[in-house]
């Protein structure tokens, strides 16, 4: 019968700098600069496995289930055998004594659980149109991705002002919506980055007058294909810059400028009294936008996600 204190157990724990240099030599593997850049990460131990597991709906860890487990999990049993002399009675306590020193008891192992991982999804962009906020032009963009590759847009601009001279308004209420999609592997870029390609549409009234020159009403419409680049500028923030080209119609009237009289409230239209209809074909919006991305932070637990 061998005595429990007389075997011992050990284990070195997860490999984790020969698991990364079987990935960097490895060049058939798929997504290796996702999975250096998740070891190379300062996540837990714990987390870099999740992520790997999930990635590409498990692609990558099949292939390093297969090829590189195998070499990684790898054990061994060495048997040391000692053959026993006699020895006398006298000395029979202080081989005792040396035992218990030299083979320290094993200490009962206590489960560790796993530490949370917190998982940040993106719920929904907003958008301001620089270039229309140096012309005083209020507007706002709600932008919200769709799984990896398309997201929807909203956008408002509604400058609705009058100045205190007599030859000065700015009154517009505009919406337009769009459907984009974003190009290349969306495993390797962040969220509502890159090059993307779209098609808008959108509504809207308007009364104009500037400086000493008539005045204009009148409402339009427009539709096109709008391309877009965007770039990180910080972890939450974007910088957006797009162009828009399509067809815009418009149907306007002039009205003759009054001195002391604030356009907007009093109307005199040039004779004769028509709606000029004109249509367009080019480019109808220009954007560059600041974004502003709101995430939802999620804590995954054994078991789920809460």
């Amino acid at each position: 019968m061998i005595k429990n204190k007389l075997i011992r157990a050990l284990y070195t724990g997860e490999n984790w700098i020969d698991f990364k240099r079987m990935i960097e030599t490895d060049k058939n593997i798929p997504y290796q600069e996702k999975l250096i850049s998740i070891i190379n990460s300062n996540r837990k131990n714990e987390a870099k496995e999740w992520l790997i597991k999930t990635l590409a709906n498990g692609e990558a860890w099949r292939y390093i289930k297969k090829n590189f487990l195998p070499q990684l999990r790898t054990g061994a049993v060495c048997v040391i055998y000692y053959k026993q002399e006699p020895i006398k009675e006298e000395k029979k306590e202080v081989q005792q004594q040396e035992e218990k020193i030299l083979i320290p008891p094993k200490e009962p192992e206590h489960a560790i659980p796993p530490s949370p991982i917190i998982i940040t999804k993106p719920l929904f962009a907003i958008k301001t149109n620089l270039l229309y906020d140096v012309l005083s032009a209020a507007n706002l963009e709600i932008e919200v991705p769709i799984g990896e590759q398309w997201s929807i847009a909203a956008e408002g601009i509604f400058p609705w002002w009058k100045a205190s001279r007599a030859d000065w308004t700015m009154q517009l209420l505009a919406g337009h919506a769009a459907v984009k999609y974003w190009f290349g592997d969306r495993n390797k870029k962040d969220i509502l980055t890159g090059w993307n390609i779209g098609l808008y549409g959108g509504i809207g009234k308007y009364d104009l007058q500037f400086f000493d020159k008539d005045g204009e009403q009148g409402d339009f419409f427009d539709a096109g294909v709008q391309g877009a680049y965007a770039h990180k500028i910080g972890k939450y923030f974007r910088m957006e810059y797009s162009l828009g080209v399509g067809y815009l119609q418009r149907d306007s009237k002039k009205y003759d400028k009054v001195n002391d009289t604030m356009h907007g409230d009093i109307k005199v239209f040039k004779y004769p009294w028509e709606v000029k209809r004109q249509q367009w074909f080019g480019p109808t919006s220009a954007k560059i936008s600041l974004v502003w991305l709101l995430n939802k932070k999620t804590v995954k637990k054994e078991g789920g996600v809460k």
